[in-house]
């Protein structure tokens, strides 16, 4: 393969950079590049909820993803719907695991200024590569880690255009938050105090989620996109650590082959488009229209459940579309206020 330069040291960039050196490629032959976020943990942002199939991704690069469970989540909250969740989400030591990939390899911080073959793309928002959309979505998130005097359950709840969360993560503590692409930063930092209450802050973190879904071409010249530099983030959930890994599997199964790979990114990922118009129809008219079973299959299938029939009767879907009702009208009277 040829000398390669991946721009972006988060999970994307550092999971392609373990993928490559197992499959042969000698790590003096790399030159991974990020200048550092400004946090506390190192790592931006600090989305460490992930779904099951991070098990088999990283039994793909030699890890065990038991060593980076923070908690194992048996059941959350929508709203008011309580969904069953042990065996399909995870609260994850990110900035551990990010460290594990990298293992035996330099991070610089600028461009050492030696001509690469092949340049990644893998630095999220800033596209520092690939160059910038001109229709790029972005979505604004405030976030805490604190700690509570007792262990915090999973809850997640509905805003317009976003949600609010308390992720619970080792012992007391939990990640809050809210991600909204209509609230103004005050009603922001409002949400969170709340969900924060008699909780002692930690650190806390804000900056952008990428709402667009996936951006084409994922290829241009030798520059190759992965991840939310790709746009493959879901835009209503803004899950994409997941998707980050996946691109960057499916770039070194098509490491010669740039339609593939832009083939492979829309066979998995493709329905994000389908999401992102369902986010803009939301902001732009307040009409939020999730009625589409086959939406919900993929979303079924994203958080690790098997497509098949019986799975679309699921108990969590099932008390999900029981109370979309009241969630939608939650929905409306946030864009009201």
């Amino acid at each position: 393969m040829p000398r390669i330069l991946i721009g972006g040291a988060g999970i994307g960039g550092s999971y392609l950079t373990r993928l490559l050196v197992r499959r042969g490629v000698n790590p003096g032959d790399i030159e991974i590049v990020d200048p550092g976020p400004k946090t506390r943990c190192g790592i931006a942002p600090c989305g460490f909820l992930i779904t099951r199939q991070f098990f088999p991704l990283c039994q793909e690069v030699g890890l065990d993803a038991k060593k980076y469970i923070l908690s194992s989540l048996d059941a959350g909250h929508l709203d008011r719907v309580e969904l069953k969740l042990k065996g399909y989400a995870f609260s994850i030591d990110k900035p551990t695991f990010i460290r594990d990939l990298l293992e035996g390899v330099d991070v610089a911080s600028t461009p050492s200024g030696i001509a690469a073959e092949r340049i990644i793309d893998a630095t999220g928002i800033a596209r520092a590569y690939i160059g910038k959309y001109d229709f790029d979505v972005f979505v604004p998130y405030l976030q805490r880690k604190v700690e509570f005097p007792q262990p915090p359950s999973l809850r997640e709840c509905p805003h317009h255009v976003g949600y609010s969360w308390v992720i619970p993560l080792e012992d007391n503590s939990a990640h809050v938050g809210i991600g909204s692409a209509t609230y103004d930063s005050d009603t922001m930092r409002n949400f969170v105090e709340g969900l924060a209450l008699e909780a002692k802050t930690i650190c806390s973190c804000q900056g952008y989620v990428r709402g667009t879904g996936p951006i084409l071409p994922l290829v241009q010249g030798n520059v190759w996109a992965i991840g939310e530099a790709g746009g493959i983030v879901d835009p209503l959930s803004q899950g994409g650590m997941v998707p980050a890994m996946v691109s960057a599997k499916l770039l070194v199964e098509h490491w010669d082959d740039p339609k593939g790979y832009e083939a492979a990114i829309l066979r998995e990922y493709g329905w994000f488009r389908k999401t992102s118009e369902i986010a803009h129809t939301w902001l732009d008219k307040n009409v939020l229209n999730i009625w589409d079973l086959g939406l919900w299959k993929k979303y079924a299938e994203f958080v690790g459940l098997k497509p098949r029939i019986s799975y679309l009767i699921h108990p969590n879907l099932v008390r999900i579309i029981l109370q979309l009702p009241s969630i939608v009208q939650l929905l409306r009277s946030a864009r009201r206020s």
